[in-house]
């Protein structure tokens, strides 16, 4: 269960899916990563982030499955990330939500594919085919236009918050990334600011199926988003036009919805 890159050279796969409250669809996630006939991973990692329904015990029933659980009171994605790539000493590290509802055999395995099909490339992402107004909206709203005004060379990804990645464990545990869902797309970022646009490739994933959330919690993610870009921002426009003196309060309440 290894990929091989060159006659002399075997890399091992990681999977880490964070989970939080995901039980009623986390089974088909993994249900497909265990069947598959064709997997290439080493390690499959479920991490419970503090879940209040039966998430953990879900992940249990699958025997080739490690489950870590945390649950300090503060969740995170990016926290539940990072404990879980630091379970494994994997070469390449894929991660994957825990709702995709129409996950197939091989999507994973093609991510792994294209990161080591050349030599330049340091990261791959799913690319979802979702109409914009019907597809994430945070990613429309809040992650394509700050995309456009900051980072206009990533402005042509089509999923820049997918959280379906594949890097090198070397890459990314050097990195300063945040603790919250600002986590996929300080990645994107992070990588392409230190080898260039043409280390990022997008992979086909057809239709994206998860459930919709409530405003209420899209609005904290996207401040959360919101964040990690400006914090990873140089000077966004070259004229010098004034949205350079940019700046993020250190914290930032929740907003109250009426």
């Amino acid at each position: 269960m290894t990929v091989k890159t060159s006659p002399d050279q075997l890399l091992t796969v990681a999977l880490v899916i964070p989970a939080r409250n995901e039980a009623p669809r986390l089974p088909h996630v993994l249900d497909i990563v265990t069947s598959d006939p064709l997997s290439i991973f080493d390690d499959i990692i479920v991490v419970d982030d503090g879940s209040t329904d039966s998430t953990a015990a879900v992940a249990h029933g699958f025997a080739e499955v490690h489950v870590v659980s945390i649950g300090d009171g503060r969740p995170g994605k990016g926290k539940a990330l990072k404990a879980g790539w630091c379970q494994t000493l994997a070469d390449i590290i894929v991660t994957c939500d825990a709702d995709l509802g129409a996950l197939r055999h091989s999507q994973l395995g093609d991510l792994v594919q294209e990161l080591t099909r050349y030599d330049h490339r340091h990261l791959a992402k799913a690319a979802y085919a979702n109409a914009p107004d019907n597809g994430g909206r945070v990613t429309e709203l809040v992650a394509k236009p700050l995309l456009d005004l900051f980072f206009p060379t990533c402005a042509d990804l089509r999923s820049p918050l997918s959280g379906e990645m594949a890097f090198y464990r070397e890459d990314i545990v050097s990195l300063d990334l945040p603790n919250d869902y600002g986590v996929d797309i300080a990645i994107l970022l992070s990588l392409t600011h230190r080898y260039g646009r043409h280390a990022i490739a997008e992979v086909p994933f057809g239709i994206k199926e998860h459930p919709h959330q409530p405003l209420s919690s899209l609005s904290n993610q996207a401040r959360q988003v919101i964040r990690a870009m400006l914090e990873r921002k140089d000077s966004p426009y070259p004229d010098g036009d004034g949205l350079s003196a940019l700046s993020l309060p250190s914290e930032l309440a929740p907003i109250q919805l009426p």
